[in-house]
């Protein structure tokens, strides 16, 4: 056990954005704890944090995907409303009062959830891989199309009174850890063995590193992009979920800053928007720090528009740091390639 532990922070500190962001969460943790102790040091407020976490770091992991690839996924927000809709229209119309089996529709009602999101991440594949479309514009239509389908299909209003046994889901625990935690974290370690243990997850990375040598090799990029937004989809419908889960409604509009939160999340998680480089640690852990920033706002009575703010300056000073940090180790590099030689 130790071994493992050793080994596990020896790779972490080896990773200079891992161990900067282990940096920033430690002293975001310190901070709140002492401008706010009495709020933000509590029980109740970490247990309060490991339920919210969930929702965006699923919707970030999918972010993340797609900008392995060198793309990106506006839409995740757009396929977790349109599944979370789907879900609680069939979990209403057929369990109703006293109706049907509750445990059944249950499992029937996610699996269609699940299939909304996979089908509209297909989807997104299909106009970016197989039409050749842009994938900042790919989505930004897709996040239109699929956000007006969800207002369109409810005029706009809310679907309320979730049965009791799927509001459970999201607000209850299994041996002590929130049940959308325990979700978090299976899908984390599905991801993570997607990108590192499989042929498709790795192709994706080399992809986003040189698409136009992934071109010329035998690995087939069509096929990559289709499966990084499909799963992005997948992803984002988890999300969406576990947000129905937890609020017993769904609603079409839900989380309009969320892309923007999830984007700043991958960024700060040293995610390379340029494609090629991240990992889901570090994805799960900035989400963390943001949430930490959240909660530590909240027991500080400040306003949100203070966070949102926060978010903006976050998201410039991770990139022109990292920027400035890499521009000073490629000229290093090349001052001390002619000494070599």
């Amino acid at each position: 056990m130790k071994d493992i532990s050793r080994d596990l922070t020896r790779r972490l500190l080896s990773d200079r954005k891992l161990t900067q962001l282990v940096i920033v969460a430690l002293f975001v943790f310190a901070l709140f704890s002492a401008l706010a102790p009495d709020l933000f040091l509590t029980p109740r407020n970490f247990v309060s944090m490991a339920f919210q976490v969930p929702e965006i770091a699923l919707l970030a992991l999918g972010v993340m995907l797609a900008m392995l690839t060198a793309g990106i996924d506006l839409s995740v927000v757009s396929i977790s409303n349109l599944a979370a809709l789907s879900t609680s229209y069939l979990l209403v119309t057929q369990v109703g009062e006293g109706g049907g089996n509750v445990y059944f529709w249950i499992v029937v009602s996610i699996l269609i959830g699940m299939f909304v999101g996979l089908l509209a991440g297909f989807a997104n594949g299909a106009i970016i891989a197989g039409i050749g479309v842009t994938p900042i514009l790919a989505t930004l239509a897709t996040l239109t199309l699929y956000n007006g389908i969800a207002v369109g299909l409810r005029n706009g209003q809310s679907i309320t009174g979730l049965p009791e046994e799927f509001v459970a889901i999201g607000n209850g625990s299994l041996f002590g850890v929130p049940m959308p935690m325990v979700i978090l974290l299976v899908a984390a370690v599905g991801v993570a063995i997607y990108i590192n243990r499989t042929g498709l997850g790795m192709q994706s990375v080399l992809v986003g590193a040189n698409e136009t040598a992934a071109n010329y090799s035998a690995i087939g990029v069509k096929k990559v992009l289709y499966m990084t937004y499909t799963l992005s989809g997948g992803l984002s419908a988890l999300a969406g979920l576990i947000i129905a889960s937890r609020s017993a409604s769904a609603n079409p509009d839900y989380g309009a800053s969320y892309v923007l939160l999830a984007i700043v999340i991958v960024v700060l998680g040293g995610v390379n928007p340029y494609g090629g480089f991240g990992t889901v640690t570090g994805v799960i852990l900035a989400t963390v720090v943001l949430q930490m920033v959240a909660s530590g706002f909240n027991a500080l009575r400040f306003s949100q528009f203070f966070y949102q703010l926060a978010q903006g300056f976050v998201l410039i000073a991770v990139m022109v740091l990292n920027t400035y940090l890499d521009r000073r180790r490629l000229k290093a590099k090349k001052e001390k390639a002619p000494k070599e030689s």
